[in-house]
């Protein structure tokens, strides 16, 4: 049995509506960021599973990046992300990383909570 224990941010919409506030950003910006966070991580992930890195992979979506092949993805995952997002929206670094920081575990969350209801047969 697989248990999840993924690493949601505490309060993630107040974070979120800090980061709109500090970072002046509009509403469609961090719509567009969410999008290309969620693309990026779900390409990321299959290349690393093309590459055969399925054990760090599960360990990244079962909420456990402290192993070390998951703490070393989870870092490249959120460096390749915070650059996607500065090239494709423009943002400051800054920004990037810290919208990474709280969309990546709810994309993650998310993600794993799908691979488990396919593969236990509990569709949605």
């Amino acid at each position: 049995m697989i248990h999840m224990r993924a690493f949601i941010p505490d309060n993630t919409q107040q974070r979120l509506s800090d980061i709109l506030r500090w970072g002046k950003l509009r509403q469609e910006q961090l719509s567009q960021a969410i999008l290309i966070t969620n693309e990026s991580v779900v390409g990321f992930l299959k290349r690393q599973l093309q590459k055969g890195k399925w054990r760090a992979v599960q360990d990244v979506l079962e909420g456990k990046p402290m192993t070390n092949a998951g703490k070393f993805m989870l870092n490249e995952l959120r460096d390749h992300i915070a650059t996607n997002l500065v090239m494709r929206l423009g943002l400051r670094k800054v920004i990037a990383v810290s919208i990474a920081a709280i969309v990546i575990p709810l994309i993650l969350a998310k993600l794993s909570g799908e691979a488990i209801s396919k593969f236990t047969g509990k569709n949605k």
